[in-house]
């Protein structure tokens, strides 16, 4: 008596999706994430307050025993223009390096090598605007003056460091695939007993009907969220919006502008006590244009007249006299934007130096942009100083007065940038 035995393959078993998509896909979503983190740190740190400066003491000083001065003078990245523009330059180079790993994958060894070396060179970006801000300090730099890195600058230093590691977790090498193990073998029943003989031929047994598993469907299998590509680049532009927007919307809660004619009036610097009130140019949103501008028969000072008349949504201001006769007026013009307010600026300082010559005019290492200048009118030595910061313009005048004006000008000009 012969059995016959049929040998037939076990069950195979199909996976949903490929195992290199479904780890690019969790690659993708994680990038992502660190990502956007990253990007609403940046947002925020650019308008922090990034670095301190603190005067240095002279060697004279030091062996005279002489306590160093106690005054600090803080930067955010946006009163450095110098310095911010190679760290804006880094971060879009780094953004856009983002953008080339999630789209070309296959780009992946570049993309490792650049993301190796961008953010090392980031890094030292992110302090290089201490270097700047001594120079605009006006310290002497000869007497060493100190400077302390804040909040701004480490919190740009962790989010560019977030999204490098977004770019090197797209550019990570998938994980090799196991081969496939193969399926067990496993003998049939046996087939029916034919007693004809040894060398009789074995009547084979019919093949077992296949009968669906539990769970069987015939509907496709579904696809997860992080396969399908346009879903993912659709959050992650949404994603991506949604950051720029809380970062807009909370620069605008931590820099809320003076839109009140009261405020901006607290903004402006108290008179001396040892002086006398003057008539401001420049009060309770009125402005006084033949004091407070340089007039005259040319077209720009005339064109400049009407932009203040136009251009100006809230006016505030003092007047004083010193006790050595010296007239002082300080007002502050609000504009509706910062590009407005640089724009009035820049045609002040020309029709300045139109009036007073190249000689006369003098800049303010201490505050951003601003620019004075000196001479005589009428008589009587007179200084004139203009300085912006955001949207608000200052403008110092002193008429009469020792030689040595130019001194107090600078001294209240910076005093009056420091209170915005």
């Amino acid at each position: 008596m012969m059995c016959a035995v049929k040998i037939t393959s076990g069950p195979e078993h199909i996976t949903s999706g490929s195992p290199a998509t479904a780890g690019l896909g969790r690659r993708r979503a994680q990038a992502a994430a660190t990502a956007i983190v990253g990007l609403i740190l940046l947002a925020n740190a650019h308008s922090l307050p990034w670095v301190a400066v603190r005067p240095g003491q002279s060697i004279e000083d030091r062996l005279l025993g002489q306590a160093p001065s106690a005054e600090v003078r803080t930067y955010a990245l946006t009163d450095l223009p110098g310095a911010r523009t190679s760290l804006y330059v880094g971060w879009a180079l780094l953004l856009s390096l983002l953008v080339v790993a999630w789209v070309r994958p296959e780009w992946r060894r570049g993309v490792r090598v650049a993301a190796s070396v961008l953010p090392l060179a980031l890094a030292l970006l992110t302090f290089v605007p201490g270097g700047a801000a001594i120079s605009a300090s006006g310290f002497p730099e000869a007497e060493g003056p100190s400077t302390d890195f804040l909040a701004g600058t480490w919190l740009a230093l962790v989010g560019m460091l977030l999204v490098a590691g977004a770019v090197s977790t797209l550019a990570a090498s998938p994980k090799p695939l196991a081969p496939p193990r193969p399926a067990p073998v496993r003998p049939t029943p046996a087939a029916e007993t034919v007693a004809a003989g040894p060398s009789a031929p074995a009547t084979p047994s019919p093949l077992p009907l296949a009968v669906p598993g539990p769970g069987w469907s015939t509907r496709p299998p579904s696809v997860t969220w992080w396969r399908r590509p346009w879903l993912v680049t659709g959050v992650v532009a949404g994603s991506v919006a949604g950051a720029v927007l809380v970062g807009a919307v909370i620069w605008q809660v931590a820099h809320p502008p003076a839109t009140r004619h009261g405020e901006l009036a607290a903004l402006v610097v108290a008179a001396p006590a040892d002086s006398a009130p003057g008539q401001p140019a420049a009060v309770d949103d009125q402005v006084n244009v033949a004091r407070l501008l340089p007039l005259g028969g040319d077209l720009r000072a005339l064109m400049l007249a009407a932009q203040v008349r136009n251009d100006v949504r809230h006016a505030a201001g003092a007047a004083w006299t010193r006790p050595d006769s010296a007239s002082v007026t300080v007002a502050l013009l609000q504009f509706d934007s910062p590009e407005v307010a640089d724009q009035f600026q820049q045609s002040y300082v020309e029709i300045e130096r139109d009036a007073w010559g190249p000689g006369g005019e003098v800049d303010i290492p201490d505050v951003p942009g601003a620019t004075a200048f000196t001479g005589e009118g009428q008589g009587r030595a007179e200084v004139h100083a203009v300085a912006h910061r955001d949207e608000i313009v200052v403008l110092v005048a002193a008429t009469g007065g020792p030689p040595d004006a130019i001194a107090a000008v600078k001294s209240l000009v910076r005093e009056q940038y420091d209170r915005l």
